[in-house]
């Protein structure tokens, strides 16, 4: 049971951590007065979240 509370707590910090980095840069977005701040979000969000599933891409 250890094991699934393990997995639960790395993908909520996965998670966690995508949604912030993309929050921030939809953020940064809106102040420089771009008016396309959901498809920034969007588009941050799933580079960010295909990347880091790619193992190679962590070393």
């Amino acid at each position: 049971m250890d094991i699934v509370w393990m997995i639960v707590f790395v993908l909520l910090i996965y998670f966690s951590t995508v949604i912030s980095i993309s929050a921030i840069r939809t953020i940064m977005d809106r102040r420089n007065g771009r008016g396309f701040v959901k498809e920034a979000f969007k588009e941050t969000f799933w580079d960010l979240f295909l990347e880091l599933l790619n193992p190679f891409n962590w070393f």
